[in-house]
């Protein structure tokens, strides 16, 4: 989940300046600190950030109840997100609880509590069954143009953008990126279910490929080689269905 790019929602100037330090010391982007509904709404629209930490109170209102029912009600916005907050009272918790947070945080808290809170927040979305799509086992949970690989007790975030190609190793896929490999235990055509057909196509049995990063095709050793010279097998069996994603001018 480092990398990550986390909205603030808080009032209190000191209040979000600490929240912020302590996310970008755990190696978390801050998209935006919003210390308004309207201003909330503005940037979770604009920058649509991964998790959204939100105080409960806004210039004395619950407006950050009324900012997570409104993201919460459309699966196409709906994102994790953690209540913040120093009423302890039970009317709060009980008004909070009805927009089923995915984790809540009273202040004080400690960068533990924090962690610990950011951690729970998106494994309990990547186990949610709307807004997103889980996959086997729960070792990969797609989000619109991101990939969460689960490591462990951790989450790792993959842009699609920067996956180069799928390759299948044994009962495993290997998710190569331009920098890092993930290895997770579902089959070639699940994954390939789940990633939008415009940007990844099949062209192996044992491949698949995102058609951005293809640099050139070679016919004769059937071959596609990617922008940084890594270069993949194609079979005739998936060659036609290849090509339809470009004009071939001859």
């Amino acid at each position: 989940m480092k990398g990550a790019k986390i909205l603030i929602i808080e009032d209190d100037r000191q209040d979000a300046c600490l929240l912020e330090g302590m996310l970008l010391d755990h190696g978390y982007e801050v998209g935006g600190i919003a210390n308004s509904l309207q201003e909330a709404l503005r940037l979770f629209h604009a920058i649509q950030p991964d998790l959204v930490i939100i105080d409960i109170f806004l210039q004395g209102r619950k407006d950050g109840i009324t900012f997570a029912t409104q993201i919460s009600d459309d699966d196409d916005t709906r994102k994790p997100f953690i209540f913040l907050t120093s009423a302890a009272d039970r009317n709060t918790f009980e008004a909070a609880r009805l927009t089923a947070p995915f984790s809540y945080l009273l202040k004080p808290f400690n960068e533990l509590e924090l962690q610990y809170a950011i951690e729970l927040a998106v494994e309990k979305f990547a186990g949610a069954p709307a807004g997103m799509f889980a996959m086997e086992e729960k070792s990969t949970v797609m989000l619109q143009d991101i990939f969460f690989v689960k490591r462990g007790n951790m989450l790792a975030k993959i842009s699609l953008d920067d996956i180069l190609y799928i390759e299948v190793e044994g009962k495993y896929s290997k998710i190569v990126c331009s920098r890092e490999k993930y290895l997770v235990q579902q089959p070639l055509k699940l994954i390939l279910g789940r990633l939008p057909a415009i940007r990844f196509v099949r062209v192996h049995r044992n491949y698949i490929v995102n058609i951005r990063e293809v640099a050139k095709v070679n016919l004769t050793d059937n071959e596609i080689v990617l922008e940084d010279g890594r270069s993949v097998l194609f079979s005739r069996r998936y060659f036609d269905d290849f090509m339809r994603a470009f004009d071939v001018l001859r």
